[in-house]
């Protein structure tokens, strides 16, 4: 069975005044182009690349720059309203804190797909129940080739 992680991290779905609530009782300035990368974030519904969060950003304040989205993506994960995810040599990947679920990156095209939960509870139980350790896996991606570069 697999226990509960502990890793402190707020597991809350974060509403957008929640967010900005936040980032006030952490001293930060929410600014408009602060917001827009948070709403990007909040509607991303998973783990997203910088290069599609610029792109969102910039669909609710024109002009945003990568540089700002990677600032501002600092900040959020500071404060816990965001993580980072490693994904070997691609791009650099966030997502909202509560987003635990672990992610495959395509290392051709860089499409980002979900793994299967029960494929990585098996993998956690088994490794627990055979050595003792227990896994948490969500801070590294998988690399691989998807589906539609493989064929």
């Amino acid at each position: 069975m697999r226990p509960e992680a502990t890793s402190g991290v707020d597991e809350r779905q974060w509403l957008p005044e929640e967010a900005e609530e936040a980032l006030r009782a952490h001293g930060c300035r929410v600014t408009q182009p602060r917001l827009a990368v948070l709403r990007a974030l909040l509607e991303s519904g998973g783990t997203v690349d910088a290069a599609t969060l610029t792109e969102r950003a910039q669909a609710h304040q024109s002009g945003i720059h990568e540089a700002t989205v990677y600032r501002t993506v600092a900040v959020l994960i500071e404060v816990g309203i965001a993580s980072h995810v490693h994904a070997g040599h691609g791009p650099a990947l966030v997502r909202l804190s509560s987003d635990r679920q672990l992610v495959a990156v395509c290392q051709d095209c860089g499409a980002i797909e979900p793994v299967p939960t029960d494929a990585i509870d098996a993998l956690v139980d088994a490794t627990a129940a055979s050595s003792g350790f227990i896994l948490e896996p969500g801070h590294f991606a998988l690399e691989g080739v998807c589906a539609a570069c493989a064929a």
